[in-house]
């Protein structure tokens, strides 16, 4: 017991300090990682194979295959591509950014995405008299809420995915596509409805035309300036496309997911070795993620060691014998806490923890106890929109407007965020307990 109390102790300083930010969170989880192994409540052995290198080998996997395609500069081509096609029209730039980003967040990591969509909405919206926030606000929901719907999108779903091997990535986007799209409906529908005066046509305003002809001009040179083959277009989406199809047909193949993202950037780095510098795309890698995860993974083996995550797992029975009200508490849980801090040491702890809900206990046999995988995920997930705080997509994209001298406050940030946070938890409370009785 007094083992269970001083992890404990451990585990809440690490999230403390995580939420406070005063030091680098890679190096707060692996200090927590170290004094645990250190204090003998776990062997280096067993701190070793509690890392889940299944997840650390995706996330590497899929951070050097985007990076290969931001290399050979398709995002940007991608981008300014969809700049053109808007025409300068603020209804046409509102849904088809928004929806590019949703579609692009499933299948990219939300940081990436938000960085090739903030700045050209931004530039775009600003040159032709537009309020930038209402656009870029929009781009972060989605972003989030897009990147639900895939084992790759958020890392959230990738610690699940890559620790549930039963949950496939087409399981993900069998169980997650339907609140996902009626929650990506929902905000676009109203975020216009909101900012209604700022997405909305503006075909009589001949100065905003003169303006917005200006800025489709600029655009037009940037994307006559980006010299990318076709070649380099066709091999490079294949390979892509090569990557989904491995991830699809997991349960056809039983290639792990962490090996198809591995292999694709493998093969990605084989055709363009003669364009991608080897040594300056290993450098690009976020190591300081992969590190944060070990000592995550590390910390979490040390409280399941010690029995940490039996007394909360009994904890939560006790709270309720009834299934469905277990996961709109693990539902709703994971999206307040997720607004509040990172939502990745949560989803690590909440892991396991589910694993024995399902295994032992009134829940054992229950054939609805899959339902609490796509509670945490939806929670954890959807919930990042609650602060700016929430999501590293989040934290990005407000750096990034604050960089071309647009603030967003805290405050602001919440005051759009709620009421999208609330509609989307609401929205999948509704479709769990749908799935839970038919």
């Amino acid at each position: 017991m007094i083992d269970q109390i001083i992890v404990s102790v451990i585990f809440l300083a690490v999230f403390i300090a995580i939420v406070m930010e005063k030091v680098d969170k890679t190096l707060i989880a692996l200090c927590g990682a170290m004094i645990v192994i250190f204090s003998g409540f776990i062997s280096f052995d067993k701190a070793v194979n509690s890392i889940d290198f299944d997840t650390i080998g995706l996330l590497l996997g899929m951070m050097l295959l985007v990076e290969a395609l931001r290399s050979v500069h398709l995002f940007d081509w991608l981008a300014l591509k969809l700049g053109i096609v808007t025409k300068g029209n603020p209804i046409l730039i509102f849904l088809m950014f928004g929806l590019a980003t949703a579609v692009a967040s499933a299948f990219l990591d939300n940081v990436t995405t938000v960085l090739i969509m903030v700045p050209l909405v931004i530039s775009i919206t600003s040159q032709i008299g537009l309020n930038s926030k209402t656009y870029i606000f929009t781009l972060i929901f989605l972003s989030n809420i897009g990147g639900t719907a895939t084992l790759i999108g958020d890392p959230p779903n990738i610690l699940i995915g890559s620790q549930v091997p039963e949950l496939t990535f087409g399981s993900f986007i069998q169980f997650l596509i339907i609140p996902v799209v009626i929650s990506t409906a929902v905000v676009v529908g109203y975020m216009a409805l909101r900012h209604r005066e700022d997405v909305k046509s503006r075909a009589t305003n001949f100065p905003w035309l003169f303006m917005s002809s200006l800025m489709l001009q600029q655009i037009k040179r940037e994307y006559s300036d980006l010299t990318i083959s076709n070649a380099t277009k066709y091999k490079a989406t294949t390979i892509f496309l090569i990557v989904m199809v491995g991830f699809f047909s997991h349960s056809i193949t039983h290639i792990e997911p962490a090996v198809v993202a591995l292999g694709g950037a493998v093969i990605m780095l084989l055709a363009f070795h003669k364009d991608i510098d080897l040594h300056h795309l290993i450098a690009k890698v976020e190591w300081p993620t992969l590190l944060f995860f070990a000592g995550l993974f590390i910390l979490v083996g040390a409280m399941e060691h010690v029995g940490v995550l039996d007394t909360i797992s009994h904890a939560l029975i006790s709270l309720t014998d009834d299934l469905l009200i277990l996961i709109l508490i693990v539902l709703w849980a994971s999206a307040v806490l997720s607004a509040l801090v990172d939502n990745i040491p949560f989803v690590a702890v909440m892991i396991p923890i589910i694993k024995q809900l399902q295994a032992s206990g009134p829940f054992a046999e229950e054939p609805k106890a899959y339902l609490l995988w796509w509670a945490l995920s939806l929670g954890a997930c959807f919930g990042g929109n609650g602060s700016m705080i929430g999501a590293s997509a989040n934290v990005v994209s407000c750096a990034l407007a604050k960089s071309r001298g647009i603030e967003i406050t805290f405050k602001e940030f919440v005051r759009e965020a709620f009421p999208i946070t609330i509609i989307s938890i609401v929205i999948s409370s509704v479709y769990l307990t749908v799935l839970y009785y038919y």
